[in-house]
């Protein structure tokens, strides 16, 4: 950029219409009933035929997202200075951004089909106290990512002090590309497979009911050479149809994990991590070590079979659940869990364990199970048999098979949970089928809490809640004098670290 493009307002390139039209028909798919509603009292009270009047009304609301879209880009402007990032934009209701650099998490960018004819991106900048991507910059050269990544990262002061210490910073280094069979895994142990089949649940039952029907219609006696269906029929009718609806979910799920993970490189420079895949649309992120708060190593049961990892890092965010700012590695062998981990935290992670499997973390006392079993399993069970006895009489005693169920549920997540803790920092361990492990250095932490509910109290035990910038960890179900000590612990490393915690 010249001083005169940094000290001027600037326009992002006309395509940026673009930008702007997608995001008005996401808002109009997200509130179809308010956002259509008027459309649809147009055409109920147009006069003469009901297809011209749909043809006018979608017309209508063609030209007006147009002329929108193209006003929304009329009126932006954006500027770079110095410290900050400058936006102005909308149409009546006029608003100013000024984001400085040293809120902002990290410079993404996103390049759609059009774009990436004209080699132009979108930049979405992330911030710290914001609950999502607080600025973007549609349509607008890959060199302008570019300079506010150098810019947040201070590359040009950095680069006049390496230059006068005689040191020559590394190139970027790739840590993972992935081929398309690793993109197909992601699809195959993506967990929206298995929601989705319990979303289209309400479908089979329909199914089911249909079912005698079917069976006696003229095309399936045609297949029996008239005579009825043998016995059994209607129960392959409905295994096929479960099979069919699983299969298009997978393949579903496979198809939306090549459109966005295909082409995935994962590379360290500088300070940074950063990744880009896509096949339509190009997706880049990156992430500023410093800004990591923590590190999760998730493997659920399918990731496991294929001896996988997705790896998530979590950023400094809004204080919302779930709000945080985050990084993701879809997919990764076990070798590369260490070496992210060894970027991001370096010496100071010392010997906490990232494989779940082992024998470091040290588990949790057993009297989580009968706490579980007791609160969730035998009192909402006694509860149900007393509600159920006047209609059920004896049948109610099955509610009673609640228990083991929530028994076995707890036992499990038991066996998942495990702490470890080193001189500067800590791996927590959870899961039910699957495993999670969160490792995080003491530095980073917020605050500690100790909280007992009465059955703990009567036992000696606590639940441990540890508050990282943009997330909560929560230890249930050990010593309270352990958990007092580690506190104390916690809060003594804080205060005494030299290095910022972000």
């Amino acid at each position: 950029m010249s001083a005169a493009d940094v000290a001027g307002w600037r326009r992002t390139s006309p395509l940026a219409a673009v930008f702007y039209l997608g995001r008005i028909y996401q808002a109009i798919a997200k509130n179809a009933v308010q956002s259509l509603a008027p459309l649809a009292a147009f055409v109920v009270a147009f006069r003469g035929d009901r297809l011209t009047a749909a043809i006018v009304a979608v017309s209508l609301l063609v030209v007006a997202t147009l002329v929108h879209a193209f006003l929304r880009y009329w009126f932006f402007r954006f500027r770079v200075t110095p410290d900050s990032l400058l936006i102005r934009d909308g149409v009546f209701r006029k608003r100013q951004l000024d984001i400085r650099f040293e809120r902002v998490q990290a410079i993404n960018t996103t390049q759609n089909l059009v774009y990436r004819l004209f080699r132009l991106v979108t930049v979405n900048v992330d911030t710290a106290g914001a609950a999502g991507q607080e600025g973007h910059l549609p349509a607008v050269r890959h060199a302008v990512a570019e300079e506010l990544r150098e810019r947040i990262r201070g590359a040009p002061r950095q680069a006049v002090a390496d230059e006068e210490a005689g040191v020559t910073r590394a190139p970027a280094e790739t840590l993972l590309r992935l081929p398309l069979g690793e993109v197909v895994r992601i699809g195959l142990s993506s967990g929206r497979v298995f929601l989705a089949l319990i979303l289209v649940g309400p479908l089979l039952d329909w199914f089911g009911d249909r079912l005698g029907d079917i069976a006696e219609e003229e095309a399936v006696l045609e297949l029996f050479g008239g005579a009825p269906p043998p016995p059994g029929t209607a129960l392959l009718l409905t295994l096929a149809v479960v099979f069919a609806i699983l299969l298009l979910l997978v393949l579903a799920s496979i198809v939306g994990s090549v459109l966005r993970w295909y082409g995935y490189e994962l590379y360290a420079e500088g300070d940074a991590l950063r990744s880009h895949a896509g096949l339509l649309t190009r997706h880049e992120q990156s992430v500023q070590r410093v800004k990591v708060q923590c590190l999760h190593v998730i493997q659920n049961a399918v990731l496991r079979l294929f001896h996988r990892y997705r790896l998530r890092m979590r950023q400094a965010g809004g204080g919302l659940p779930g709000r945080a700012s985050r990084f993701d590695v879809p997919i990764a062998g076990p070798d590369l869990p260490p070496r992210v981990a060894e970027f991001l935290f370096g010496d100071e992670l010392g010997e906490a364990p990232l494989a779940p499997g082992s024998a470091r973390f040290v588990p949790i006392p057993r009297y989580y199970v009968r706490s579980r079993t007791v609160l969730l399993g035998f009192w909402p069970a006694v509860l149900g048999c007393i509600a159920l006895a006047p209609a059920a009489g004896l049948g109610a005693l099955l509610a009673l098979g609640w228990v083991p169920a929530v028994a076995g549920i707890a036992w499990l997540r038991h066996r998942r949970f495990g702490l470890v803790v080193t001189r500067d920092a800590m791996a927590f361990r959870k899961g039910f089928i699957g495993s999670r492990i969160v490792v995080w250095l003491h530095r980073k932490v917020q605050s500690v809490v100790i909280a007992q509910s009465p059955f703990q109290r009567r036992r000696g035990l606590a639940t441990l809640r540890i508050h990282l910038a943009g997330e909560a960890v929560v230890v249930p179900f050990i010593d309270y004098a352990g958990a007092a000590r580690l506190r104390d612990y916690v809060l003594y490393r804080v205060e005494t670290s030299e290095r910022a915690w972000h």
